[in-house]
């Protein structure tokens, strides 16, 4: 995993240089752990359809935990599959149940990194999105480090 962080930050480092988008120290850590936790990861989408763990937050002990997981997997989703979100016509809607879902989480944690996420969520899916497609080469061989 640890060449998988080193990788994903060098490449999220030169997406803020070459697009001119800086993210604070906090979000980039977080984004760049998201990428390198999920890049090799199979079975990083929710079992049950996205809309059913988000209403079923309420119930689930550790709420902070299914939220934190769900909100990860549609940032995971709509930035790096954006195609299949508008495939399905419903980009917003994963980019609204993530949002909401790191906001389930703030008010669990308050004053940390996931009230940023819940906020700029559609922003920080645009810039995975963005850092995709313009290192398709860099992370192909991510994927066979």
């Amino acid at each position: 995993m640890d060449d998988y962080f080193n990788a994903f930050y060098d490449i999220v480092k030169e997406t803020q240089e070459s697009s001119g988008y800086v993210l604070p120290v906090d979000l980039e850590s977080y984004i760049v752990m998201l990428l390198s936790h999920h890049i090799d990861k199979p079975d990083w989408q929710p079992e049950k359809s996205y809309a059913e763990v988000y209403l079923s937050l309420a119930e689930t002990r550790p709420k902070k935990l299914s939220a934190k997981e769900l909100g990860d997997a549609c940032l995971f989703l709509t930035g790096v599959f954006p195609e299949y979100t508008i495939k399905r016509n419903n980009k917003k809607y994963y980019q609204d149940i993530g949002s909401s879902s790191y906001g389930v989480v703030h008010e669990l944690i308050p004053g940390s990194v996931f009230k940023q996420l819940s906020t700029h969520f559609v922003f920080l899916s645009d810039f995975i999105e963005f850092t995709f497609n313009n290192n398709k080469d860099d992370i192909y061989n991510i994927r066979n480090l």
